[in-house]
C-alpha cells in the first residue's frame, strides 16, 4: 500500500476517534477515569438547571419553642419584622394559700440567649394581661400569625436600651406593686387549686414592644429555664414577708411574628431569599435529572453549594441552613443529607449523594426546600446568589 495512502487513513481514523469522544463528554462532562468496567464523569456546568424561586412561607407552629422573640427591626427587603409573645405563669404549688396583704416588689424576669439586629436598639416595651385562656385543649394549634387581645397594666411601660439587657443577661421588668394582689395572690381557694385551674382564672401577660422603623433588633429569650419566672415579695396576714416564683416555663408560651411585606417580595430575580418565623423559604427544583434516569448512571458524590449574595445589608449571616425535601405540603428530611453549615468564604454547601441518587434511580421527588435553621425559634435572614452550584460526578455502568 502507499505510504501516503497509509497515512491519510491513521490520521482520519484517529481524528475520528478524538471527535467521537470530545462529543461523549460534551454531552456527560469531563471524563476522569476510564478501566475494563466504568467510565466516570462530572456532570458539566452547562447542563445542571436547578430552577428556584423564593416565596412566603404560611404561619408556624408557635407552641413548640423553647425561645421566645420580643422585639422589632426593618429591612430594605422584607420590611418590618416585629416579635411579640404570650405566655402564662403558673403556681409553685396545688392548693396554695398566700393570704396576701400587700405587695413590696414584683419583677418579671427572662434569660437571654441571643439577639438579631443593632446592639444599640432602644425597645419601647409594654406589658399586658390577656383577655383569654390560651390553655391547650385536645386537638387545638396556635400559629405564629394568631394575635390575642390584652389589657395594658397601668404602668408597666419600659424604655430599655439593649446594652442593658446584655449586660445582665436577662430581661428583667419591674412591675407596679398596685399589680398583682388581687389578680394573682388573693384569688379564690378554686383558682388556686392547681395550675389548671389558674390559667383559666388568670389568663397570663403578653410582651410586646413598639415597631421600630430604623434598624432595631430581637431578642431570644429562655422561656423554658427555670429562671424564667415572675417574683412576688408581699407581707401575709402575719405581717410575715414572703418571696413566692411563679413558674413560666411549665405553662403555654406563644410567639407571633408580623412580617409586613406583600404578597409578592420586592427582591431581584437573580437573588434569593431566607427568613424565619414564618417568613420566606426557596424551593429548588431538580427535575432536570430526570434526563438522566435511563441512562444507567449511578451516583458517586453530588455537593450543592450556595454562596451568600455579597450586599446582604450588613444584617448578620446565620450559621446554618437546612434544606428538605417537599412533597404533599410537608417538610420532609432528606436522606444521608449532610452540610449546610456556613463556611469561610460565605457560602453553604450540602452533600446529597443519596437523594439524587434516588431521583436518577427511583423516580424520587425532585422538589427541595431551603430554610433558614430552627425557623420557629430565631430571627435569622439571607440572601443568596440565585446561581446554584451542583457537582455531580456519575459514573457509568
Amino acid at each position: 500500500m502507499n505510504k501516503g495512502i497509509f497515512y491519510f487513513i491513521i490520521t482520519l481514523s484517529c481524528t475520528c476517534l478524538f471527535f467521537s469522544c470530545e462529543n461523549e463528554e460534551s454531552i456527560i462532562g469531563e471524563n476522569l477515569l476510564i478501566n475494563n468496567q466504568h467510565d466516570v464523569f462530572i456532570l458539566a456546568d452547562s447542563l445542571v438547571e436547578i430552577t428556584s424561586f423564593s416565596a412566603i412561607e404560611d404561619s408556624l407552629d408557635a407552641q413548640n419553642s423553647s425561645t421566645n422573640l420580643l422585639g422589632s427591626y426593618f429591612d430594605p427587603i422584607s420590611g418590618q419584622t416585629n416579635a411579640s409573645f404570650c405566655f402564662q405563669i403558673t403556681l409553685p404549688n396545688n392548693e396554695i394559700a398566700f393570704d396576701a396583704n400587700s405587695i413590696s416588689n414584683i419583677r418579671l424576669r427572662f434569660p437571654l440567649t441571643e439577639f438579631f439586629g443593632d446592639s444599640t436598639t432602644n425597645f419601647n416595651i409594654k406589658l399586658s394581661t390577656l383577655n383569654q385562656s390560651i390553655n391547650i385543649e385536645n386537638d387545638m394549634q396556635y400559629f405564629t400569625t394568631d394575635d390575642f387581645e390584652s389589657t395594658p397594666i397601668e404602668g408597666a411601660e419600659y424604655l430599655i436600651n439593649l446594652s442593658e439587657i446584655l449586660d445582665s443577661n436577662a430581661l428583667i421588668l419591674q412591675l407596679p406593686t398596685s399589680f398583682g394582689l388581687n389578680e394573682i395572690l388573693n384569688l379564690s381557694s378554686e383558682a388556686l387549686l392547681n395550675s389548671e385551674s389558674f390559667t383559666e382564672v388568670f389568663y397570663g401577660f403578653k410582651l410586646d414592644v413598639q415597631p421600630i422603623i430604623d434598624n432595631g433588633s430581637i431578642i431570644y429569650l429562655n422561656s423554658s429555664s427555670e429562671d424564667a419566672t415572675l417574683q412576688i415579695e408581699y407581707t401575709n396576714n402575719k405581717n410575715e414577708d414572703v418571696i413566692t416564683n411563679f413558674p413560666i416555663n411549665s405553662g403555654v408560651r406563644l410567639n407571633h411574628v408580623n412580617h409586613d411585606y406583600d404578597e409578592s417580595l420586592p427582591i431581584d430575580t437573580n437573588l434569593l431569599f431566607l427568613q424565619s418565623m414564618g417568613g420566606v423559604f426557596s424551593e429548588l427544583d431538580f427535575s432536570f435529572l430526570e434526563n438522566y434516569q435511563d441512562s444507567g448512571f449511578i451516583v458517586n458524590d453530588a455537593t450543592l453549594e450556595l454562596s451568600v449574595f455579597e450586599e446582604n445589608q450588613n444584617f448578620k449571616i446565620p450559621q446554618q441552613l437546612n434544606l428538605y425535601e417537599y412533597s404533599n405540603n410537608n417538610l420532609i428530611s432528606i436522606e444521608g443529607l449532610s452540610g449546610g453549615i456556613l463556611s469561610s468564604d460565605n457560602s453553604y454547601e450540602f452533600d446529597i449523594t443519596r437523594h439524587i441518587q434516588k431521583i436518577l434511580l427511583e423516580n424520587h421527588n425532585p422538589i427541595c426546600r431551603l430554610h433558614t435553621y430552627q425557623r420557629s425559634s430565631n430571627a435569622d435572614r439571607v440572601i443568596l446568589n440565585k446561581t446554584i452550584k451542583l457537582t455531580l460526578i456519575l459514573i457509568e455502568g
